[in-house]
Order: C-alpha cells, then sequence, then structure tokens
C-alpha cells in the first residue's frame, strides 16, 4: 500500500509539474502572439494614417499645379485659338507669378504640337512636340483631366522631371493644345521632409501603368523604377485602397504596405514599414519571456525533483515507523502486569508474585515496608507516592502516575502506577491497591517517535530556517545598520519634531530585531528542540502582537476581551515565538474572512496551571478535508505552502503546550493554545498522562 501511494504521489506530482510547464507556456506563446498581433495592428493603423497624410498631400499638389496650368491656359487662349501660320514663335513666361517653388518648368502647346510658351531660359527656337506621348494622350481624350507623366529629362536643363501635362479644349469644344508644368520628383516626397524616417520605412508615387513617379526610403529618393507585374501592382489591382504584407519589389524587404489610389490622376500612393522594425520590440521581450519560461520550467522540474525526494523520504521515515510499532507491539505482549496493596494500618505493601520478579525480587519477599519501598522507588518516586496517597485521603478516586525506577541489576525501568483508594462505611480510608506496569517499551516508542519526529522537522523546516537565516541575515543587518546611522542623523538635529520620528525608528529597529530572533531561535528549536522560556506577561504579548497586525494591516481591527488580573499572570514562555503565532493565526483569520473581518482575542485560566489564549474571525469556517491544518503541508489556501501552522504546533509544543481548533463552522473558528502559567506547571504531555 505504501509502496503504491508513493507511486501514486509521484505521478501526481509529476502531473502537475508538467501541467504548469505547458500552462505557462501555453501563456508565453498566446502572449508573444498577442503583442505581435498589437503590435501589427497599430503598425497597420499608423502605415494607414501616413499614406492617407501624403495622398492629401499629393493631391494638393497636383491641384496646386491644375490651378497654375488653368490660369497659364486662360493667359495664352487667344494663341491657342488661333490657326498658325507656319510655326509660332516662342515666348517667355514668369513662373515666378505663381510662386510655386515645386515648379521648374511651364511649357504651353499649341493644337499643331508647336511650342507657343515656356519658362525656360535662355528662350528656346520653334520646337514641334506633336509626336510625343503626352501630346498624343491628350489629343486622343477629350476630358481635361491632369496627367502625371512618367519622369523624363528636360528638354532645355536636362534634369530629370516629373511633368504634370493637360489638355486645352476651345471654346466650341475642339483640341485647342495642351499645357504642362515640371516638377521634380522629390517634390511629391517633401511632406515627410522634416520628419524623420528609419531608413527601411518607404514612401512613394506610382502610376496606374507601373512606372514610379516619385520614391523615399528613408532619406534616398529615387523614381523611374518599372514595377509592371510586381507584387505591389497585383495588390493595386485587386485592392485599390487596402493594406498588405509583403516583399518590397525593389529592395526585397517585408514590409506592411498601405496604398490609396488617385484615380483621376491615374497615379496611387503607398506607404511602408519594415516588419522587421515592429516586431523588433515584441521579439525582444519574446526572448526575454522564453528565457523566463526556461527559468520556470528548470525550477518547476526541480522542485517537482525536491516534492519527490522528500516524498519518498517521507514514506521511508512512516515504513521504519511502522516497523518500530509492530516491534513495540509484540514487545507489549509479553509485557508483565503486576498488583499491590498498601495497607494504611500497618504502613506496608503487598506485592504479587510477578510484580516481585518484575522488580527482580524473590517472591517470598513479598511485603515491602515503607523504608524498604523508598529504597526501591527513590526520593522521587517515594514523593509521587506520597502526592497520590494525600490526594487519595482528600478526593479519593483513580489516580496514575508514572515513575523510573533503577533495578538492582543497574536498569532502569519506568512504571506506569494505577491506584484505587477503597473506604469503610464511615469514609474513612482503609487502604489503597493498584496496579504497576512496566512501561519501558513504551518509553521507548516515545523515544523513537520524538527522534523520528525530530528527522522529519530537520527535514521538512531546517532547510527553510537555514535558507531563511541566510537570505534574510544580510538584509536584515543592512537595514539595522541603515536605520541606527539614520537615528544618528535625526538625533543630532535639535528638533523636537524629530522625537516622532526617532521614536517610530525605534520601534522599526525594534521588529528588525526581533525578526532575526524568530530565525535565531527557530534554528535554535531544529538544533535542540527547546524554546528559551522565560517569565512573561501574556498580556503584554498580545499585544505588542495585535500592534504589529494592526501595523501591517491598518484597515483590519482586533478585539481583545477583557480579563482579570488572576487570568492574566506571568506565563512561562518565549514571548518572541508566543507573538509569532499570535500574528501567524491573526492574518490566517484575516484570510479566512470576506468582507469585513471580525477578528477576536480572547484567554482564559483553567486548572493544572494553564492558560487557554484563543483566535476567533468570522469566516467561513474549515471543512474536514481541512481538519488536519497542523500537519506540515496542508494548507486551505490555494496559495499556501502548509508550513504556517505547523511551525506554531512546533513552537508552541515546544514550550510545554499544544494547539488546537476549538470550534468552527459557517458562521466562524476559533483556534486555541495553551502556555504554562508558571516554571512551576508541568507541561501539557505530563499533565494528560
Amino acid at each position: 500500500m505504501k509502496r503504491w501511494n508513493g507511486a501514486r504521489t509521484t505521478q501526481v506530482i509529476v502531473a502537475l509539474a508538467c501541467s504548469v510547464i505547458v500552462l505557462v507556456w501555453i501563456f508565453i506563446l498566446g502572449q508573444v502572439r498577442y503583442e505581435q498581433r498589437e503590435a501589427t495592428e497599430a503598425a497597420i493603423r499608423a502605415n494607414t494614417q501616413r499614406v492617407m497624410a501624403f495622398e492629401q498631400y499629393v493631391v494638393r499638389t497636383l491641384e496646386e499645379a491644375d490651378i497654375a496650368m488653368s490660369y497659364i491656359a486662360d493667359m495664352n487662349a487667344s494663341r491657342l485659338q488661333r490657326t498658325a501660320q507656319g510655326q509660332s514663335p516662342v515666348t517667355p513666361i514668369d513662373a515666378a507669378i505663381f510662386r510655386l517653388p515645386a515648379i521648374r518648368e511651364i511649357n504651353v502647346i499649341n493644337r499643331e504640337g508647336d511650342l507657343i510658351a515656356t519658362s525656360a531660359k535662355p528662350l528656346p527656337g520653334p520646337i514641334n512636340l506633336f509626336h510625343t506621348d503626352a501630346f498624343q494622350w491628350h489629343l486622343s481624350r477629350a476630358p481635361t483631366v491632369l496627367r502625371v507623366n512618367a519622369p523624363s529629362r528636360s528638354r532645355f536643363s536636362a534634369e530629370w522631371l516629373l511633368m504634370l501635362s493637360r489638355r486645352v479644349n476651345l471654346p466650341d469644344g475642339r483640341f485647342g493644345g495642351t499645357v504642362s508644368v515640371q516638377i521634380r520628383p522629390k517634390e511629391l516626397t517633401d511632406f515627410l521632409q522634416h520628419a524623420k524616417l528609419d531608413d527601411t520605412d518607404l514612401v512613394s508615387v506610382i502610376g496606374l501603368d507601373g512606372i514610379t513617379r516619385a520614391r523615399r526610403e528613408g532619406n534616398a529618393l529615387s523614381f523611374g523604377q518599372n514595377l509592371q507585374g510586381k507584387l505591389v501592382m497585383q495588390m493595386q489591382q485587386k485592392s485599390p485602397n487596402g493594406n498588405y504584407l509583403g516583399p518590397s519589389s525593389i529592395d526585397g524587404l517585408a514590409r506592411y504596405f498601405s496604398h490609396r489610389r488617385l484615380s483621376q490622376y491615374g497615379i496611387f500612393v503607398t506607404s511602408g514599414v519594415a516588419e522587421a522594425r515592429v516586431l523588433a520590440p515584441v521579439r525582444a521581450r519574446a526572448n526575454a519571456y522564453f528565457v523566463g519560461g526556461a527559468i520556470i520550467t528548470l525550477a518547476t522540474i526541480f522542485a517537482a525533483w525536491l516534492l519527490v525526494t522528500f516524498t519518498h523520504r517521507r514514506i521511508a521515515y512512516e515504513t521504519e515507523i511502522l516497523l518500530t510499532n509492530k516491534r513495540l507491539q509484540e514487545a507489549r505482549k509479553l509485557a508483565k502486569l503486576g498488583d499491590w496493596s498498601f495497607n494504611i494500618q500497618r504502613k506496608e505493601f503487598s506485592w504479587s508474585a510477578d510484580l516481585c520478579e518484575m522488580y527482580e525480587r524473590s517472591p517470598v519477599e513479598s511485603v515491602i515496608t515503607l523504608n524498604k519501598f523508598a529504597k526501591i522507588m527513590g526520593q522521587h518516586g517515594m514523593q509521587t507516592f506520597q502526592n497520590a496517597l494525600a490526594q487519595s485521603q482528600s478526593s479519593g478516586g483513580r489516580h496514575e502516575f508514572e515513575l523510573a525506577v533503577r533495578l538492582p541489576s543497574g536498569a532502569i525501568c519506568h512504571r506506569r502506577i494505577v491506584s484505587v483508594a477503597r473506604y469503610d462505611a464511615s469514609q474513612q480510608l482503609i487502604d489503597i491497591h493498584g496496579t504497576d506496569q512496566d512501561v519501558t517499551p513504551r518509553k521507548q516508542l516515545e523515544s523513537l517517535q520524538r527522534q523520528v519526529g525530530q528527522l522529519s522537522k530537520l527535514d521538512a523546516i531546517k532547510a527553510i530556517a537555514a535558507t531563511l537565516a541566510h537570505e534574510l541575515n544580510q538584509p536584515l543587518t543592512a537595514a539595522s545598520n541603515y536605520l541606527s546611522g539614520t537615528l544618528r542623523l535625526i538625533s543630532a538635529r535639535s528638533d523636537q519634531r524629530n522625537d516622532a520620528i526617532v521614536e517610530a525608528l525605534e520601534a522599526v529597529r525594534e521588529q528588525i530585531y526581533n525578526a532575526g530572533e524568530i530565525i535565531r531561535r527557530v534554528r535554535n528549536m531544529i538544533d535542540n528542540g527547546q524554546s528559551r522560556v522565560v517569565p512573561t506577561s501574556i498580556s503584554e504579548v498580545i499585544n505588542s502582537s495585535v500592534s504589529l497586525f494592526e501595523a501591517a494591516n491598518p484597515h483590519c481591527k482586533v478585539t481583545i476581551e477583557p480579563e482579570t488580573a488572576s487570568e492574566m499572570a506571568m506565563a512561562w514562555v518565549d514571548p518572541i515565538q508566543i507573538q509569532q503565532i499570535l500574528v501567524n493565526l491573526l492574518r490566517n483569520a484575516q484570510d479566512a474572512c470576506s468582507g469585513n473581518p471580525i477578528i477576536t482575542i480572547s484567554t482564559k485560566r483553567r486548572q493544572k496551571g494553564l492558560i487557554d489564549i484563543c483566535v476567533t474571525d468570522n469566516g467561513s469556517g474549515i471543512t474536514s478535508d481541512e481538519a488536519d491544518l497542523f500537519s506540515s503541508f496542508v494548507s486551505s489556501k490555494e496559495d499556501g505552502l502548509g508550513l504556517g501552522l505547523a511551525i506554531c504546533r512546533t513552537l508552541i509544543e515546544s514550550m510545554g503546550g499544544r494547539i488546537w481548533i476549538e470550534k468552527t463552522g459557517p458562521k466562524g473558528t476559533t483556534i486555541c493554545f495553551n502556555v504554562r502559567e508558571s516554571a512551576t506547571a508541568k507541561p501539557v504531555e505530563l499533565e494528560e498522562i
């Protein structure tokens, strides 16, 4: 059964560890995908806004050029209407009158294709442009729409320019010629001239014929690329106004593109941002997530290995205890139980034969006088019997006590003695009789149990105490040093307002000292299993614990029920550890409450020199599955380790007390522990025997 439990526990631990690892990686991958999606959507939104601004800029630039061309056509309307008598002379045009610095050249061509006006300098001679693509395009189309032609070299300046041309119709609707202005290609991308673009950012103006009118990548300008049949033209044909992710048709770099078609001008504008730049922060965070996930995975595997190791070790300890119990049960079967009687008048004992044999005496020596009894039992045994005799004379009833006896052979034998008084009709004590049992095997079992318990405690808690001592010692020391320095600085100033600050800092230093004391005393308890008990005022310990708890939890108040002076006698406890226990119980009570917590501390003095201290809350109570909360690794909290109450039990038992659940239910829970009222009071385990 134990082997099955061990295997089952191992399977559960491994399954939980795998579940944690899987959930962590699901979360990490989901988070990475979410951030990639958010970054992509944000980039597309920003890119869409930029291409819309770009579209407005291009439209505005072309509209200004169109207005200028309309004005020029009006200026030359009379010449365009006249039928040419031979080749018309070329007249100059002053481009400065339009106040458009983007215009580099203006040309007016009549219906015969002759250049009749230009802003070129020096003024050229007669030129016929009838067979040019731009002139033929307007000649074959009646609408007077502006056309953005592909970049070409100027006939006059040899500079690469972008020609914007439009048809001029006569009043009767017939073709009258063309007007054109030429601008540098960069003028269409200068809306971002004051913006700092990434080297991979891209904006461009592309004709529906596939020829690039203007292109800017970072701060590098270009034009004239032929993109016919490329991805950008395919996507423009598929969706005139849309977004897509793909490689650039020129440099092959993957970008998020947004484009808008200007159908009236035969062009579209596009803006692109590099996918690598958009996702760079996400990928950097993803690498950090992956490193964190790897660390969590390794930590989970290590924790699972530790739990499996501890589980197998605990099963080994339980197996050892079972074997020990089996041996002790067999020894108990062989134990002898003798009877005796004490005559009040004669002041002598009568032992049975088996009792004499257990005490290594001859059966003929069955009558034992008080003097011989004192020699056999020793001073402690004699004092114990006299106390039992006095109690029998005063109250009667049944009495049990234990003592240790050194046998003639030198062996120490532990005895459990039960006595019952017998009275006559007048209620006068006649004699006392009882049984005497050798409980040495039981004492050996208790010793073994303490040893196994010590091993378990060392195994389960020593690592925690050592870690706390190691990890907290340096920061506590540093905090204390900083605090001492601060106190010296404040104390050196003669300002009465600093008194409250000094008092508060002194309280902080005291709590730092208490934290160090907790660590040292826990380690000391693990080393020798004992606490440093001193006479302590229970009232002061309770008040200091409540103050410490309320300082950390100002929204939660604790009620202390009033006590009488007798109930508040000095207790034989370790004040630091009692404070630790109370603060832990108060925190648990707060966690158990939802809404408005009501927490009460009460005390009660009872017989046998013990004082009960109880913490009551108004929570939902403890379920049956959580009843053994004082065992290690048992917790009612989802994120609890199950060590708090186990440590409380260890601490209170080391001071001779015990801790228990007084009551629990839907209306709240009460957890109590008791302490010895004075140094003369016996520990709980001796009182219960």
